[in-house]
């Protein structure tokens, strides 16, 4: 047997040379997009004509761009997120979906760190001052003793908190789906985190509960000098409560990696919001993560070829359907 897979991941084409190789060597036939971009429903249907897999990027998956290509039978996202993927039209025509949990932790715990210590460092003004000629001294603030508030206390919140302990910080967090508190994290009111944070770091899933979570009436409730940091998702915030705040003061600053429209139009308000640390959805983006992720988004599509149900399918159910596109599998796997 022997599968067309399209790749729109870009990191696949830059950190995927293992995960490609392993395609190749199963007889796959592995395709690369004319770009990267989060294509349109149309364009997106006909560079995924005769494809029986994509490793996905941000792009769309609709029902309609399952009724356009009947072959498809896994989207294997690289990547934890699956927003764009409607998983329900995917079970219903029979498309399995899976993502790749756990590849990212580290590096995206690490970059958060990253963002609050420039936030506070002024670390991003500082470098633009000294290559522009000049030789400013910019006051910033000290994290270390700091309270930290985590929105969202999965495996991303959890790591940033390990993290963050090293640097003497109380830590808050908020989280539905977590009631279990540590020595060294307390579980709070999503008020009561907001209102007591010097800095708060969103790590919540996108879903409909969570869309714009973070607007004006949140933001009111921080401290004038408290920083808001997001690696996410982009459709938690809603932005132009964000840049008000900013350019009212309300906060003392904030970063974003992740922001609703990807890539940003040029003449996007956020690029020119004051105090506002801007990256390119790229805390994902170490070597090492960036390469297991993407061997792994290849491995589900391995294992779906071959018979076998991979552990990070997000619609078990759509193998008891009759419509289902791939081999019923026999077994499941479980990862290591």
């Amino acid at each position: 047997m022997s599968w067309r897979v399209l790749g729109t991941s870009r990191a696949f084409w830059n950190h995927g040379t293992e995960a490609q190789s392993a395609l190749e060597e199963a007889g796959c036939t592995v395709v690369r997009p004319p770009r990267f971009a989060r294509y349109p429903t149309a364009e997106l249907i006909e560079i995924l004509h005769g494809c029986d897999a994509v490793l996905a990027s941000s792009e769309d998956y609709t029902a309609e761009v399952f009724a356009g290509i009947p072959q498809l039978k896994i989207v294997s996202r690289v990547g934890v997120g699956y927003d764009a993927v409607d998983v329900q039209a995917a079970t219903q025509a029979g498309v399995v979906c899976t993502n790749t949990p756990g590849a990212m932790v580290d590096a995206v715990a690490d970059f958060t760190v990253g963002l609050i210590i420039a936030c506070a460092r002024r670390i991003v003004e500082l470098d633009r001052t000294v290559h522009d000629g000049g030789w400013n001294e910019l006051a910033g603030t000290l994290v270390y003793g700091k309270t930290l508030g985590l929105v969202g206390y999965g495996q991303i919140g959890r790591a940033v908190a390990r993290r963050m302990a090293g640097f003497d910080m109380r830590i808050l967090a908020h989280d539905p789906c977590t009631r279990g508190a540590s020595e060294t994290v307390e579980m709070v009111t999503l008020e009561r985190l907001l209102e007591e944070s010097d800095f708060v770091s969103l790590h919540a899933p996108a879903i409909p509960e969570t869309k714009g979570m973070l607007g004006a009436e949140q933001f009111a409730r921080m401290k004038p000098t408290a920083y808001f940091i997001n690696t996410s998702r982009g459709s938690l915030v809603d932005e132009p409560a964000l840049i008000r705040a900013l350019e009212q003061g309300v906060i003392a600053g904030a970063a974003l990696d992740v922001t609703c429209d990807e890539p940003l139009a040029p003449d996007d308000p956020l690029r020119s919001a004051p105090r506002l640390i801007l990256t390119a959805h790229n805390a994902f983006n170490a070597v090492e993560a960036a390469s297991r992720m993407c061997l792994m988004a290849a491995q589900n599509v391995l294992l779906l070829m071959r018979g076998i149900a991979p552990a990070s399918t997000l619609n078990p159910e759509v193998f008891q359907s009759p419509l289902l596109r791939a081999p019923r599998p026999k077994e499941v796997f479980h990862a290591q």
